[in-house]
């Protein structure tokens, strides 16, 4: 048998190919090399090792140093304007808060402020005025101005005329017509501080948005939702089982306001070319009878009124300068 080794710092002998005469060959392997092998170029190995392992951690490093920066992902949120802003208002002779505003430009539109409504409503009829684009009786409107400077934008509305306002408006209240009603969608974005005094509000804006309304529970098939909670009418009609409303008629409309006082109803002001003045209606006259009937409230006229329409009669007996006299004012269009 013969050996193969090499010098070194211990060895191990492992059997070789067999040769010729059946003799085995031994071939050495270095584990732990001479000290001769540990240098490199004049570098010691353990040295070259500690400097590969940089070369490994730097690599990904010096790998990306090249790549161009991502852009960040992240939307710059929406500066929050928090700057309130003044809303003049007028109270009507029903104790309503009304408001004018402006729609997509258009107007102005006498709004009444009602935080009993879940939406912000805008009557037919000024929806179609304006070329109001509606989709199951939604629209969005892309700008909302209120008398003062304050606006909104992209404001979903429901276009529908209500019973409120429809009634409201053939009673020719306080000789304006009103054209919508101003609810909780819009109302829930500001805090308002109202001062009488002054006859404006201070409206303003809150950072967190408000709660969508919620549907009656309950509520199935075509009914659900925010459809069933404005369509007032509808509702009523639907859940009685009297069928769909009648259609809406033409609702007159008179030119006179009025003011309570004592168990005495005094008109306060007549609107010049009116049918109020066509019929001779003063300023000053107390009215003490409708259609026959003894009144002493304001709400007692307004309820016969509410149900005169265009080119009907309101039937008044009125008292000026201590004498009674009757008067027959014949209902024109509203404006």
């Amino acid at each position: 048998m013969r050996y193969s080794e090499s010098q070194g710092f211990g060895s191990t002998l492992t059997p070789g190919r067999p040769q010729r005469g059946g003799a085995k060959q031994f071939r050495v392997l270095v584990y732990n090399a001479p000290q001769s092998a540990i240098l490199c170029f004049g570098v010691r190995l353990m040295t070259l090792r500690w400097l590969t392992l940089i070369v490994l951690f730097a690599a990904p490093v010096a790998l990306h140093a090249d790549e161009p920066k991502k852009p960040d992902d992240k939307k710059p949120e929406k500066k929050f304007n928090a700057k309130p802003g003044l809303v003049p208002f007028r109270l009507t002779d029903t104790h309503h808060t009304l408001v004018r505003v402006k729609i997509n430009g258009k107007g102005p539109f006498n709004f009444i402020v009602d935080t009993g409504c879940p939406v912000f409503l805008v009557s037919e009829p000024v929806g179609k005025k304006i070329g109001l684009k509606t989709e199951k009786g939604w629209a969005i409107l892309d700008s909302l101005e209120m008398e003062g400077g304050l606006e909104l934008t992209k404001v979903k509305a429901r276009v529908e005329t209500p019973f409120q306002i429809e009634g409201m408006n053939g009673m020719g209240l306080a000789g304006v017509e009103l054209h919508g009603l101003m609810g909780y969608t819009v109302l829930a974005k500001y805090q308002m501080d109202f001062d009488y005094t002054k006859k404006q509000m201070l409206w303003t804006p809150l950072k967190a948005e408000p709660l969508e309304p919620q549907p009656l529970k309950g509520a199935k098939g075509s009914t659900a939702g925010m459809d069933m909670m404005v369509g007032l009418v509808r509702i009523l009609t639907f859940l009685s089982g009297i069928g769909p409303p009648p259609p809406p008629q033409p609702r007159g409309f008179f030119g006179f306001e009025l003011e309570q006082a004592d168990k005495m109803v005094r008109v306060t002001r007549v609107l010049a070319d009116s049918p109020a003045v066509e019929a001779g209606l003063k300023k000053g006259d107390r009215i003490i009878n409708v259609e026959s009937k003894e009144i002493a409230a304001v709400s007692e006229v307004l309820q016969h009124a509410s149900k005169i329409r265009v080119g009907q009669t309101l039937t008044l007996t009125i008292e000026r300068d201590k004498k009674q006299q009757e008067l027959k004012i014949t209902a024109g269009e509203g404006f």
